[in-house]
């Protein structure tokens, strides 16, 4: 049984520089790992697309090194890696600005600022804003990534009913 998440790409590190850097200036100091998910996962009946969590003592021990992240990570993403595979950059960076707007920096506190925030609607109001133009983009690409995983799934099916069949002969 193989592990469930593996590294991202660097043009997908590039791709959360760019939206921090243009939406999100209060997160420039904070550490953010980001990870594929190489499974389904979802939450409420709903695919998960991404996920942002706040990291907590053990993980942030757990994620330091002595060079870049001395103190470990804050956040960690984590994207569904079928969807990305298949998804228009414009949907990519809609799924990181989402998940960036989880995330509430905290200037008057002691420890760590860095804290997580729910859904001020179903959508973050300045994510409606942002999608007026393509404004049911979430469940376009949920009904997209659902359909790949039960093509996939089928494919499955298939060759084992093949494989069953030629044991048979």
């Amino acid at each position: 049984m193989g592990l469930r998440y593996e590294e991202v790409t660097e043009s997908v590190l590039d791709m959360l520089r760019e939206v921090r850097s243009q939406h999100f200036p209060e997160l420039r100091n904070a550490k953010v790992k980001v990870l594929f998910d190489l499974k389904k996962r979802k939450s409420g009946g709903r695919i998960v697309l991404g996920r942002i969590m706040k990291t907590n003592d053990l993980i942030r021990h757990l994620t330091k090194d002595d060079i870049e992240v001395m103190e470990g990570y804050d956040y960690i993403i984590t994207l569904d890696k079928t969807c990305w595979d298949h998804i228009p950059d414009e949907d990519r960076i809609r799924i990181l600005r989402h998940e960036l707007r989880h995330t509430f920096f905290d200037i008057d506190a002691e420890n760590d600022p860095y804290k997580l925030l729910s859904h001020s609607i179903s959508d973050f109001y300045e994510e409606v804003e942002m999608n007026q133009n393509d404004p049911r983009w979430r469940e376009r690409v949920s009904t997209l990534t659902e359909d790949i995983y039960e093509q996939e799934k089928e494919a499955r099916s298939e060759k084992r009913r093949k494989k069953g069949s030629r044991q048979d002969i």
